[in-house]
């Protein structure tokens, strides 16, 4: 189950989601560049994931991930979009998103659209922002080379350079897991200890996804918030997305 909602602050939606019950696939997008170009970034960049895993082109290499191939040819995408139209310059997205793939999940993101593990009621996060604080942790001797730290700077993006570092992770699935792709409009908003408090409270995912929107909103909204909920409880009938184009949406609670 999917949200998304413009926040209380901004007048457009740049963010995207896709789910693809068939694929396993689930996608979270977070477009940057103001105006029009944050949203055409990652609705750019969705159409071009879910069109690569589903074809299979271009085609991983002998061992290689389909969806962090698709990460790469959106990268290509979103750049060329980018360089063809003035009016796009300098436009790019985050990414977060998981295939299942049988009893395995790969995981990829760039930039600081994070996804999270409901397992046993413990909630953790499964992928590390590429943001310029995380990175001053890892490597201090940048301090002094790059400036100062924010974890509002991400290091990574689809759409800014030519090749892009596409972080994978592999994940063993087991019964009764629930996992969550949000991007930062949540995350900024809402501590992940009520995130967690949240997700083990709802009577569906429907319900989990409405009530991380509204706590996001409640603590001030400063962005665009987008949630996919996944596997805590059984979906309602007719909830399965059929089409393949992501969905920006700026309707409250929607």
């Amino acid at each position: 189950m999917g949200r998304t909602d413009v926040g209380r602050q901004r007048e457009q939606n740049e963010d995207a989601f896709y789910i693809d019950d068939s694929l396993g696939l689930y996608l979270v997008c977070d477009g940057m560049g103001g105006h029009v170009s944050g949203q055409i970034a990652s609705d750019l960049a969705i159409r071009t994931v879910v069109s690569a895993v589903k074809s299979g082109q271009p085609a991983p290499p002998p061992g290689g991930e389909r969806l962090v191939t698709a990460i790469h040819a959106a990268n290509q995408a979103v750049l060329q979009r980018s360089m063809a139209d003035p009016s796009c310059r300098g436009m790019g997205t985050t990414c977060v998103g998981f295939r299942a793939d049988a009893d395995v999940l790969h995981i990829c993101h760039v930039g600081d659209s994070r996804a999270y593990l409901l397992r046993d009621g413990n909630l953790s996060p499964v992928t590390r922002d590429h943001s310029l604080a995380n990175l001053y942790e890892e490597k201090p001797e940048l301090s002094g080379q790059l400036g100062p730290a924010s974890s509002n700077v991400i290091v990574r993006a689809i759409g800014l350079e030519p090749t892009v570092d596409v972080e994978h992770r592999v994940m063993a699935m087991q019964d009764g897991d629930a996992y969550l792709l949000c991007c930062d409009g949540l995350t900024d908003m809402v501590e992940d200890w009520m995130i967690r408090e949240i997700m083990t409270s709802g009577d569906d995912c429907e319900t989990v996804a409405d009530n991380l929107i509204r706590a996001a909103n409640a603590n001030g909204g400063l962005d665009n918030i987008t949630v996919v909920v996944v596997g805590l409880f059984a979906e309602p009938a007719g909830t399965k997305a059929e089409r393949p184009q992501p969905m920006n949406r700026t309707q409250p609670g929607y």
